[in-house]
């Protein structure tokens, strides 16, 4: 298997409450999952390719609880990242070079991959306000949890064993869609999570 790592700043929103039920093996708040997840590496290699500065996408449904599997996903990969940097993140998106939540994801929850896009990402995020775009497929609109009295609160979740991070400060998805082919959504006030993550093609290792 192809040797890489990359460290990331990684943003997800998904279709159920606020800090998702799914990080803790409980049922989707709706029954079923939607949502996605952006990485803007910071710095990175895969193999001798460099992919410093670039970035990826992964967009998932699953009907049930995402580990009964039979889900849809499609990877979008920088528009404006070099072609050996866009091989390299299909790659790594997909499942194809291992990963831990990336293979697991790409050989045993999604039965059906839908064509890897290319998309200019744009990552705007700063201690969990902004947005993500990624081009004309999605958007979120992320701001930092409050009180009804207007209070900020700056809750975090920490899964030492975690997958797809092991801290996470959670963010109120203030607004999130996604218009692609069948994967459709639109969703106000939900589940949002931003964190620094480290991956091995053995996974998240930070």
């Amino acid at each position: 298997m192809q040797a890489w790592n990359f460290e990331a700043d990684y943003f997800t929103a998904c279709n159920c409450d606020w800090g998702c039920p799914c990080n803790f093996n409980a049922r989707p708040t709706e029954g079923r999952c939607m949502g996605w997840g952006a990485w803007a590496i910071r710095s990175g290699r895969f193999g001798n390719v460099s992919l410093d500065g670039a970035r990826f996408a992964l967009y998932y449904k699953f009907p049930g609880r995402v580990e009964e599997g039979q889900g849809t996903a499609c990877a979008y990969v920088d528009s404006r990242a070099t072609a050996a940097q866009q091989q390299a993140l299909e790659q790594i998106g997909m499942g194809k070079a291992g990963g831990g939540i990336f293979a697991l994801f790409g050989s045993e929850l999604v039965t059906t991959w839908l064509p890897a896009k290319r998309a200019a990402i744009d990552f705007e995020l700063n201690d969990g306000r902004g947005r993500v775009v990624i081009d004309r497929y999605g958007a979120a609109d992320s701001e930092l949890l409050s009180y009804p009295d207007g209070t900020v609160i700056r809750p975090t979740e920490d899964l030492p064993h975690g997958i797809e991070f092991k801290r996470g400060l959670m963010t109120n998805a203030r607004r999130w869609w996604w218009r692609d082919d069948d994967l459709l959504a639109s969703y106000a006030d939900k589940y949002g999570a931003v964190a620094t993550v480290r991956f091995t093609q053995e996974g998240c290792v930070g």
